[in-house]
């Protein structure tokens, strides 16, 4: 996958939706969520499974256009991804499996003690209840609120509080978990991408 151009693509779906949904051109978004879908399967397809993808996603968001479901597709994607978020990492704090967070804490070097687990388990628990409630917020907004208001919020402010969170979190730690060893942000940026994330994710 080309990375930076998926990050690229990734950035301006949040501008495109709220362009979109507020001047009611709900092709905008679905054109740059389908780019996206792309750019992210590429490298994996063959010359023909990439025809194939992108006739399908053209079909697609012309039968959402013809349909008038592409509006409510793009109500309904912020929900999904919050929820399904949520219960990512919701379904790691079970009593026969190893916290989300905790997994990660351990693979990136972090001692294997009970303040670390007790952290890190907080921690998956503050992911979840976050996620949790921008996915109530969003559908809220998707029914009560403006288009340009839930567009605002669900595709941008969300986002924003989910890093805000991952920004703060670094500092909380260094001073909650004295003892374990700190490098620095960016050396911390650097080995959480070379984590094996599948691995994680599969991780019982």
């Amino acid at each position: 996958m080309n990375t930076p151009l998926a990050a690229c693509v990734a950035l301006s779906y949040p501008v495109a939706v709220v362009l979109g949904v507020t001047f009611e051109i709900p092709l905008v978004p679905l054109a740059v969520l389908a780019s996206l879908i792309l750019v992210a399967a590429w490298a994996s397809l063959a010359a023909a499974g990439r025809g194939v993808l992108a006739a399908s996603l053209a079909v697609g968001i012309s039968l959402l256009l013809l349909g008038g479901m592409a509006t409510w597709l793009l109500y309904t994607l912020p929900v999904l991804i919050m929820g399904l978020l949520s219960l990512l990492f919701a379904r790691s704090l079970r009593s026969d499996s190893t916290p989300l967070i905790t997994r990660y804490a351990l693979a990136m070097g972090a001692s294997d003690t009970p303040a670390v687990h007790r952290y890190t388990r907080n921690l998956t628990i503050t992911w979840a209840l976050l996620c949790a409630g921008l996915a109530i917020v969003s559908a809220w907004l998707a029914l009560f609120a403006t288009a340009t208001t839930w567009a605002l919020f669900a595709n941008g402010i969300n986002y924003l509080l989910l890093a805000g969170l991952f920004l703060l979190e670094y500092p909380l730690r260094r001073w909650l978990l004295r003892d374990e060893p700190h490098n620095g942000f960016l050396a911390y940026l650097m080995e959480l991408a070379r984590v094996d994330h599948h691995r994680m994710l599969r991780h019982p």
